[in-house]
């Protein structure tokens, strides 16, 4: 593992925003395009009975600015504050330039702050705050913004029937979440990495890039290889860096994982000796959100406590890359801000045909 400490910095806030429209999968059994058998085997299997679905004239994007923008108004940042701009995302609104820099427009950044795309899922979260704590620590700069999001649910414009996948339709919502990071020298975040390149196809969106530009938007995968790396890999992962740290998994309020499906946070959950009842859950409601889903699902526990206490909880994204980590997070409550329905679209002006 690549283990890193950034002593000095500290997340000061975390956010997330979703869709209005949500969509039941049960339902979806009526669906003359859906197979009723599927769906009802799919919600069994993966534990998802609902999710959140954004309209095809929003992006990612939209729900990432939303997301910062409520930390913004709880007064938690200023604009000329932020130093540093990560866009974690695997939907970025275009080619290039990085939507990290749109957002640094709609944000009303200033010029005295970096800002760029990584291309990351389901481990975004980690990987994502790992990134923008190593620049923030650093630098001179005060506060850094990093922005996580993905509409995986939402489908491209003008996508048939017969170009869907069924683990897209049923599987994936939509939902982005900010988190900020600030410098405080009484507190330290600790992050563990790990990477496996040889299981790149297991998630893959081969389609419609530069080496393959035409073909279907399905994500090919690998289910059994998946499983196997999460409920090896990832607890193997969460063990060693316990074992550095000299702490036991149960002395966390919680144990947040990605949110791919009950299965995985099962096994995952009795693997590392975590009780289920300290593995918070949100993926019933909101799909497999990629790698917003461990802020979001801090969000969706701890949004609207009424209780001010701070949690200690250990978080974990794993998948698409392969990739993988583990990272400490402790947040007094009064700092996870409740959850937004976002209505935000940018108007580019750029004509769609």
């Amino acid at each position: 593992m690549v283990y890193s400490e950034y002593n000095g910095i500290r997340i000061s806030c975390i956010a997330a925003s979703v869709p209005e429209n949500r969509v039941d999968i049960a339902a979806m059994a009526e669906d003359p395009n859906e197979d009723p058998k599927f769906v009802k085997y799919f919600i069994k299997k993966t534990g998802i009975a609902g999710k959140h679905k954004c309209a095809l004239d929003q992006t990612a994007a939209d729900f990432s600015y939303t997301a910062a923008k409520q930390i913004e108004a709880a007064g938690k940042y200023t604009p000329d504050e932020i130093g540093v701009l990560i866009n974690v995302t695997q939907n970025p609104d275009y080619r290039t330039p990085s939507t990290a820099l749109v957002l640094h427009k709609r944000l009303g950044l200033n010029k005295n702050c970096v800002a760029f795309d990584v291309n990351l899922g389901c481990s975004g979260f980690v990987y994502g705050v790992a990134i923008g704590a190593s620049l923030l620590l650093n630098s001179d700069s005060k506060k850094a913004l990093v922005l996580i999001g993905d509409t995986l649910g939402r489908g491209r414009k003008g996508l048939s029937i017969d170009q869907r996948s069924s683990n897209t339709t049923l599987l994936f919502g939509d939902a982005s979440s900010a988190v900020l990071l600030e410098k405080d020298e009484s507190s330290t975040i600790r992050s563990a990495l790990m990477s496996d390149g040889t299981g790149h196809k297991a998630l893959s969106t081969p389609y419609n890039a530069w080496k393959h530009p035409v073909g279907p938007e399905s994500i090919p995968s690998d289910d059994i290889a998946v499983f196997n790396f999460t409920i090896n890999e990832v607890p193997a992962l969460i063990h060693e860096y316990l074992e550095k740290l000299g702490s036991e998994i149960t002395t966390y309020d919680d144990l947040v994982l990605h949110q791919a499906n009950m299965m995985i946070i099962k096994n995952i959950a009795k693997r590392v000796g975590m009780p289920i009842e300290k593995v918070p859950v949100s993926l019933d409601r909101f799909g497999n959100t990629s790698g917003a889903s461990v802020p979001l699902t801090i969000v969706d526990k701890y949004g609207s406590c009424e209780e001010s206490k701070e949690v200690k909880m250990l978080t974990s994204g794993y998948g698409v890359g392969l990739s993988w980590g583990v990272m400490e997070v402790r947040i007094n409550t009064d700092d996870i801000l409740p959850l937004t329905f976002g209505e935000d679209r940018y108007d580019d002006a750029y004509p769609d045909e």
